[in-house]
């Protein structure tokens, strides 16, 4: 699934937009080709790369909050910052982190002063929550690829981590996760009484779909 077709899926989509006259279009700093080619390494996350590009395109305002959970060394997170976002990425490898941080460098440097910004983050997914992560409902979108597939928590933690990324989640928010974890999203999100609209859907580029969500949280 390419831009167009994730775009067309979007519009008909049951999201809560803001108002026309409140919104700030995102425009990039150089074509869309430009930076698909900059950010996909091997041709499998082309169309990952796409979706998200267009999925921020139709959700997201320039200089809203964007945190991608145990990023590794995926450039996915470019397209945020190309696109206005203040953007953090987060992971407990330090080494993982320092080489993202010098691709995003040379990125910069190479394709144009990009308008968002970003920052690499040492930081486990269960401490999102505490002092050192992120205040309750401060984070505009969400992303997680994969931290459950690669089993690093077992099945009896995973809840608990899903409900910290709700609690830090904004209101209208969104995710950007891969079927392992919009499995666990969809029942934690229902427990709280919380409404995951969803967006989209494209072929990962491990072995799992990514889904896109807005989540509403009950008022009061």
């Amino acid at each position: 699934m390419g831009i167009e077709e994730v775009e067309a899926a979007m519009a008909g989509s049951p999201i809560r937009r803001r108002p026309t006259a409140g919104r700030q279009p995102i425009r990039l700093p150089m074509t869309e080709e430009a930076l698909l080619n900059a950010t996909s390494s091997v041709p499998w996350e082309r169309p990952v790369h796409a979706a998200r590009l267009a999925f921020l395109t139709h959700v997201a305002q320039p200089g809203e909050l964007s945190v991608h959970v145990a990023c590794g060394t995926d450039r996915l997170g470019c397209i945020d910052v190309a696109c206005g976002l203040t953007t953090i990425l987060t992971d407990i490898d330090a080494a993982s982190l320092r080489t993202l941080a010098q691709q995003f460098a040379e990125m910069q440097a190479r394709l144009a002063p990009l308008p968002g910004s970003w920052q690499c983050r040492r930081l486990a997914v269960e401490a999102f929550a505490a002092p050192e992560g992120f205040a309750a409902g401060s984070v505009q979108h969400l992303t997680l690829q994969n931290l459950f597939n690669a089993h690093m928590h077992p099945l009896t933690v995973q809840p608990r981590i899903i409900d910290i990324l709700l609690a830090v989640v904004a209101d209208g928010g969104s995710f950007f996760i891969t079927e392992s974890e919009a499995a666990v999203l969809t029942r934690q999100a229902r427990v709280r009484g919380m409404h995951l609209a969803k967006i989209g859907q494209v072929l990962g580029y491990y072995d799992e779909d990514v889904l896109m969500f807005q989540v509403r949280k009950p008022s009061g």
